[in-house]
């Protein structure tokens, strides 16, 4: 059987290669790969070998559990990025650090040091921690898998080779058949001529006006085309014209959007990925995993757009401070929503029959930040009531996160259909107890890490920034805590709640001014 005997790619596999070729963009842009990434056939950071050895060294310094000789060691792996340097730094990793010492032996390998290829290739085999199929049939033929398996006799040998060689042999023409796919909606969407900016305007304001029936098919066509999600659209309308004239509530809150209605707000791009990537990480050292997952989000296209996303952590984790921080990053207006406690569907917006009529919760930022990109963090998602006397706050978000009822959104108070499509939301939670399975399954679940003593340095930096901004105080005014301050800022806090860590670090900086008031 070959390629030319399937002339229809599985989905499974488009998707499969699709999201392989996403993240791999996102490394080429500058995002530093995992060790099972570059066991899985990822590029380099910045597609070469010595950004990523230098990258990788940047990060392994922040650490403050090396020791002196490694540090040395590390700091001349990333002068040289040689192959001394390299077993150095491995040989020092030695009975430590297991994944990066791996990782200089993909170096190592990459390099062709004698040897090694085939240590890492034992290796890869007896790890067989990948993703999906795929990416276990990727490994298992790059590195010989079928001369490793364990069986004890040379029929089953042969048997189970023969086997596992039929599957793989059908997911690479799976792959092989998806990555034909894929490359020809690539060569598509670049072959598509541009059009003029007058003519684009024109027809989506054709859409906009068209008979509801219509809308949808016109969207579509244009999107086939590569046109509705053109990087030339910077803009969307979001809530339609109202009518002039009127009384009552409704007339009131529809007034508030006089010079919005109707007209195309913009849409927030993401910019540098990897500089965003940078600056997270440098503030948030224990969320790493987290950060690249969310910003994994940016690869397909420019405008800003994340999945729903539930952060799940212990309290103090820091969950409601980085969803803000990523959306603060990225420059997308946000706001916190807080649902403990809250039992009835107000979120979604009021009726404009009461005088204490508001939009949905989306549409205030919207309103407030006059951008058709925004994020809504909902905070202690699982302590929200979930009963129904007056409505489910957790039963109301369910729309929100349904991409073509968001864009077709009827608010309430303004009594017109809305388009939520650029909005993201991120929700944070102690636990997923409690939160009902139709929720859980719209929300991709995050697993928030707590930070470590390993982390104190980084993390008591920021605190103090913050104290400083909060408190107006130029930050020179507060040096940097000295060897014994951070002794007993480690003894009382090992790690765990960044709450704490911020109360530490404010005593401290209390018991510094009352010294300084006596002296």
């Amino acid at each position: 059987m070959t390629s030319k005997d399937k002339t229809t790619a599985n989905p499974a596999a488009v998707e499969a290669f699709r999201e392989r070729r996403a993240r791999h963009n996102l490394i080429r842009a500058g995002l530093l790969p995992g060790l099972e990434e570059l066991f899985e056939g990822a590029p380099f950071f910045g597609d070469s070998i010595e950004r990523d050895i230098q990258a990788w060294c940047d990060d392994a310094m922040q650490s403050p559990k090396l020791s002196a000789v490694l540090r040395r060691a590390i700091k001349s792996l990333r002068d040289t990025c040689s192959a001394d340097a390299i077993e150095r730094v491995r040989l020092l990793l030695a009975d430590q650090h297991d994944d990066d010492q791996w990782r200089m032996r993909v170096y190592q390998a990459c390099m062709r040091v004698d040897g090694t290829a085939d240590a890492l290739a034992a290796h890869i085999i007896d790890t067989g921690r990948y993703r999906h199929d795929y990416d276990a049939a990727w490994c298992d033929a790059v590195v010989g898998g079928l001369l490793r398996v364990n069986r004890k006799s040379m029929l089953a040998y042969a048997n189970t080779g023969s086997s596992l060689m039929t599957t793989r042999s059908r997911l690479f023409i799976e792959l092989e058949v998806a990555q034909t796919a894929v490359e020809a909606e690539e060569k598509k969407a670049a072959e598509t001529p541009a059009r003029d900016p007058m003519v684009l305007t024109e027809l989506l304001a054709a859409v906009r006006g068209a008979d509801p029936d219509d809308e949808d098919f016109i969207r579509a066509v244009m999107e086939d085309r590569a046109e509705f999600w053109s990087p030339r659209v910077r803009e969307i309308v979001v809530v339609p014209s109202f009518p002039e004239g009127g009384t009552g509530h409704k007339k009131d809150i529809q007034k508030s959007w006089a010079g919005m209605d109707g007209q195309a707000l913009p849409v927030v791009l993401r910019g540098d990925v990897a500089a965003h990537r940078r600056a997270l990480v440098e503030r948030w050292p224990h969320a790493t995993d987290v950060i690249d997952v969310v910003l994994g989000d940016l690869a397909p296209r420019e405008e800003v757009k994340f999945r729903p996303t539930l952060l799940v952590g212990p309290p103090g984790s820091g969950k409601s401070s980085l969803a803000r921080a990523i959306c603060d990053q990225i420059g997308l207006p946000n706001d916190l929503y807080n649902l403990a406690g809250m039992a009835d569907s107000s979120l979604v917006g009021t009726s404009a029959q009461w005088s204490t009529a508001r939009e949905c919760v989306p549409l205030q930022v919207i309103k407030r930040s006059k951008s058709a990109s925004v994020a809504v963090v909902w905070d202690e998602v699982e302590k929200a009531s979930i009963g129904s006397q007056n409505g489910s706050p957790l039963d109301a978000m369910l729309p929100l996160l349904e991409a073509d009822q968001a864009k077709r959104f009827r608010d309430l108070a303004l009594e017109a259909e809305v388009d939520l499509s650029f909005v993201s939301h991120f929700g944070t939670a102690n636990t997923i107890d409690g939160i009902p399975a139709p929720l859980r399954d719209r929300m991709r679940i995050l697993v928030m890490p707590e930070p470590t003593w390993e982390h104190v340095g980084t993390l008591t930096h920021q605190i103090v920034d913050r104290i400083a901004r909060e408190r107006g105080i130029d930050r020179r005014w507060y040096p940097s805590f000295d060897g014994d301050e951070m002794e007993l800022i480690r003894a009382a806090w090992p790690g765990g709640s960044i709450r704490k860590l911020t109360r530490i670090v404010t005593a401290m900086l209390a018991t510094r001014e009352q010294h300084m008031a006596r002296c």
